[in-house]
């Protein structure tokens, strides 16, 4: 019995010891996303207007980088209640390049300007774009990033910049 109970003490040391290692390590994410090129007119829609997709690049500035990176949107939009306007539904990948690397992030939400909110969960007024994002991954520093956060801003353009405030882990 005494071996039993001290083969458990060990291995419950050796477990404390050594579950720090396996832990990821969890960051304050900001990055501020300054569409230049956002400009709904170039997106491409399919012939029955089902949906609508595009690629827009901006400037992008963030805690993880000292210097400035890009970002692209790969972006899907479909219809709210049969149509886009005065909301949409956006599926977006952003791909944020830094010389570090590259960090992949996901959304998929409801935008709806601020005069018409609430829209669809009740917490209007506000920007256009306020919703959820995840980190999917990434390339170089950023490989096997995960992480979330938030993500608001007015809708790009002459409007103003996209922010996305989360949490990173590597």
């Amino acid at each position: 019995m005494k071996a039993i109970a001290a083969l458990v003490a060990a291995l419950a040391v050796a477990f404390v010891s050594v579950s720090p290692a396996f832990a990821q390590k969890g960051s304050k994410l900001h990055i501020t996303w300054s569409p230049k090129v956002y400009d709904l007119g170039e997106l491409t829609c399919a012939d029955d207007g089902s949906s609508c997709s595009g690629t827009f690049g901006a400037k992008v500035q963030s805690n993880l980088s000292k210097s400035a990176g890009t970002g692209v949107d790969y972006i899907t939009l479909l219809p709210v209640n049969g149509a886009f306007e005065p909301c949409n539904r956006a599926i977006d990948q952003f791909v944020f390049t830094f010389p570090e690397g590259e960090l992949f992030i996901y959304s998929d939400h409801i935008d709806c300007p601020a005069w018409i909110r609430p829209f669809p969960d009740g917490d209007g007024p506000g920007p256009r774009i306020d919703t959820v994002f995840q980190i999917t991954g990434g390339t170089g520093a950023f490989a096997g990033a995960s992480g979330d956060g938030r993500l608001h801003g007015f809708g790009g353009g002459r409007q103003g910049a996209i922010i996305f405030n989360g949490t990173i882990f590597f």
